[in-house]
């Protein structure tokens, strides 16, 4: 699907750059009449001598589609030689250049909505669109996803006081994705998946659905995928979308004491088939770590287990030798010996209570070590 500029955001609030060619075309007629002109726009001549004559200033995309229908020129021919455009009354450094129009909603579109519903914001307070990512190839993914849809987009990246990357990009970005995807809020308790997503193709609900789970989803070695956000209606909408591209889930579950909601995926199989095949038609779209994290899952679950004294003491002997060189945590363990993660859980702590092992919190996760 296409859109043009004009439909994507209020034309009023946008202001655009074109080519010199295609100005100097316009401002010939406008040089002869410029203050016939301007009373058909209803707009000062001081104004039009600034956009045509002098150039020195941005043309608001109203002024532009009534000028060219004045001239009898095609807005669509207009939109062509469109070069750059903002939101009105903001620095040219909050612009988007060379842009890509009309613009198409693709997949990566889709998956940048993902974005701001999960870990980004249009906020209310009228200050940039912003999307928040500890890793960097994540964070790499998501800004040439919107140079893609959009073009060479203005953006800066800091990190905020979590140590977490932050990107902040042009304001009118955001505005585009509400308006394109009737979203009425990003907010973090009211944000609802809209009725204009649900009917979108299968594609899109794939890229939006691996975007959740790239995210605010988790995947664990033993092959548990889990979604969970603050917001319970939310929520059930990305389980919904996930049941109409077939994958089964359980229902949702509410954290004791928090307000976090969550759900479990069970068809995992059928999960890492459609990530696998779908990342190479979409590069951009691809869960990084957590893609490789279910590969291993998957090796886990084929390795052949005996519930025997024999094979679990070998298990416990590699195990042991891989805690004498270094401090380990389970995931390392279970991705290194392909032991399921559960049954490494279970050794640990009979360990530690018999004082042969110990243990202590680094971020997220808990590492092993021998007692001294």
């Amino acid at each position: 699907m296409k859109i043009h500029l004009w439909e994507s955001y209020n034309p009023k609030k946008i202001s655009v750059d074109i080519n010199q060619d295609f100005k100097e075309e316009l401002s010939k007629n406008i040089k002869n009449n410029v203050y016939g002109f301007a009373k058909k726009l209803n707009i000062t001549p001081a104004r039009l001598y600034d956009y045509f004559i002098y150039q020195n200033s941005p043309i608001p995309l109203i002024i532009l589609i009534n000028l060219c229908k004045l001239h009898n020129v095609s807005i669509i021919e207009m939109e062509k030689n469109i070069t750059m455009y903002k939101q009105m009354s903001v620095p040219n450094k909050n612009a988007i250049r060379n842009p890509k129009l009309p613009i198409r909603s693709t997949p990566y579109f889709t998956s940048i909505i993902a974005h701001l519903f999960f870990d980004g914001s249009v906020p209310r307070d009228g200050k940039g669109t912003y999307y928040n990512q500890k890793n960097k190839l994540i964070m790499k993914d998501f800004i040439n996803k919107a140079r893609e849809v959009f073009g060479d987009i203005q953006y800066s990246i800091k990190k905020d006081h979590r140590m977490v990357l932050k990107c902040r990009f042009p304001r009118i970005v955001g505005e585009i994705c509400k308006q394109v995807y009737e979203i009425s809020s990003f907010g973090t308790f009211d944000a609802r998946v809209s009725d204009k997503l649900f009917k979108l193709s299968k594609e899109h609900k794939i890229a939006f659905i691996l975007t959740a789970i790239l995210d605010e989803g988790s995947i664990a070695y033993d092959g548990t995928m889990m979604f969970g956000v603050n917001n319970p209606k939310l929520c059930n909408d990305v389980r919904r979308l996930c049941s109409e591209i077939g994958l089964k889930t359980n229902k949702i579950r509410n954290k004791k004491k928090s307000n976090y909601y969550y759900f479990h995926i069970k068809s995992i199989n059928r999960f890492f088939n459609i990530a696998n095949k779908f990342s190479k038609k979409y590069p951009l779209i691809s869960l990084r770590h957590k893609e490789e994290r279910l590969k291993k899952s998957l090796e886990i679950k084929k390795q052949k287990s005996y519930h025997t004294k024999e094979f679990a003491d070998k298990r416990k002997e590699l195990i042991l030798l891989e805690l004498k060189k270094f401090e380990c945590s389970i995931s390392y363990l279970a991705n290194k010996f392909l032991f399921p993660p559960r049954s490494i859980r279970r050794y640990m702590y009979a360990w530690i209570k018999d004082n042969k092992i110990s243990r202590k919190k680094v971020g997220s996760e808990y590492i092993y070590f021998i007692r001294g």
